[in-house]
């Protein structure tokens, strides 16, 4: 019986040759076409994408008619704050759950043992999360407005950085939670649904930043979600957006993505050496 490390050896092309292959558009299809016929054969993953974002669109959608006559502008900024909420949410949760389908298909030995490079991987599954996110995001944007009459498109161009910036934090956040996965196994397979639970408090999401006490608030602005969500506020009551909320968002969103990125080719590289991905398939 062998080791760990000598079942990755043999399982596994060295890391320098994957790195150094060229991207090949073929294997990036494979991976999206594998995760987009799969979404659309499973009921769980359906459920994700649609049932989840509509049933919390609803609930709050009917607080806000309660207490709009209460408190002036709050349909706007509290379904305002919701979609882009829901677009971070889905976003982190959709990368998060491709890496978890090739663990639960027990396809992950596979998939990594094929001249399949980390770009070309990261690439495909960076699709299928932009082709879901798009479905959410037209689908919650017809409700809000067919419902509750709220146009997010009332933002104007905002609207387009706001989701760009939102989206990306969520694929960091996602491909963080997967380097864990990858390194402490199943373990942390929880962090796929609860990690974003935790950042949202932070995000001044439903509250404005002044509110939170000042330790909080240091590691508030940390977040580019914050920003966006105080730019938001800052467009609805003012109609008006400070141009430090976009550089602070733009800026943190880009360095967190481009440190993920690396983590996480770190750690499956990493994994790889350990024979620790066979232990995800036991």
């Amino acid at each position: 019986m062998s080791d760990g490390t000598e079942t990755s050896s043999v399982c596994f092309p060295d890391a320098p040759q994957l790195a150094a292959g060229r991207v090949t558009i073929n294997r990036i299809k494979g991976v999206v076409l594998r995760h987009l016929i799969y979404w659309t054969r499973s009921l769980n993953r359906l459920t994700d994408v649609f049932w989840w974002p509509m049933v919390s669109l609803l609930v709050w959608g009917l607080f806000t008619i309660y207490a709009r006559e209460h408190v002036p502008l709050i349909t706007s900024w509290l379904l305002g704050a919701l979609v882009l909420w829901i677009i971070i949410q889905r976003s982190q949760n959709e990368i998060s759950v491709c890496l978890m389908d090739e663990v639960w298909s027990e396809n992950l030995l596979n998939l990594f043992s094929t001249p399949l490079t980390f770009g070309e991987f990261m690439i495909g599954i960076l699709i299928v999360s932009m082709v879901k996110l798009a479905i959410v995001t037209a689908m919650l944007t017809a409700t809000a407005y067919f419902l509750y009459q709220y146009n997010i498109f009332s933002l104007g161009y905002y609207l387009v950085p706001f989701m760009i910036i939102l989206t990306v934090f969520g694929w960091t956040l996602g491909i963080v939670i997967n380097s864990l996965i990858l390194r402490f196994g199943r373990d942390a397979e929880a962090l796929a649904w609860t990690a974003i639970v935790a950042v949202q408090p932070f995000s001044c999401v439903f509250y404005p930043l002044s509110i939170l006490p000042g330790l909080i608030q240091k590691v508030a602005v940390l977040l580019p979600s914050t920003y966006i969500f105080e730019g938001l506020r800052s467009i609805i009551y003012t109609g008006y957006l400070p141009v430090f909320y976009l550089q602070m968002a733009a800026t943190l969103s880009a360095v967190y993505f481009i440190g993920s990125l690396f983590l996480f080719r770190h750690t499956l590289t990493r994994s790889k050496e350990l024979g620790l991905l066979t232990k995800l398939v036991d």
